[in-house]
């Protein structure tokens, strides 16, 4: 339960980070993408815990980044947003937009790394 929490913290932790993000314009990376990995650990692990715990999520119950209409994102953990703004995006990255900062994403596949505040994730494409 202990790994559970951390994982859940850092992602939470980089949600809070998000609120700060900025955007642009490019390719088309519209869908929602759902976390699979948490400070290098996949999420199956945090999942299992919460089992285990007597608690039922799923990963896109735990954290979602939605990207639409071509140009904005919403985060959302745990059943909560926590970060709304615009994006752009290029062959090899996303860079995320809310309030005056950016955060660059880099984008491989069907899979964007957020990195903010010391702490990374995975999400991928549903």
């Amino acid at each position: 339960m202990k790994s559970a929490k951390k994982i859940v913290l850092a992602v939470l932790m980089i949600a809070a980070m998000a609120m700060a993000l900025c955007s642009c314009g490019g390719a088309n990376v519209d869908g929602t993408y759902v976390v699979t990995e948490a400070e290098g650990k996949s999420i199956d692990e945090a999942l299992k815990l919460y089992e285990a715990a007597g608690m039922s999520y799923t990963a896109e119950q735990i954290c979602t980044l939605k990207l639409y209409d071509g140009s904005k994102f919403t985060l959302t953990v745990m059943g909560n947003t926590m970060a709304e703004g615009t994006y752009s995006a290029t062959s090899d990255k996303v860079t995320l937009t809310a309030g005056a900062e950016n955060i660059e994403c880099p984008i491989s596949g069907d899979v964007i790394t957020i990195s903010a505040g010391g702490q990374s994730m995975k999400v991928k494409k549903k």
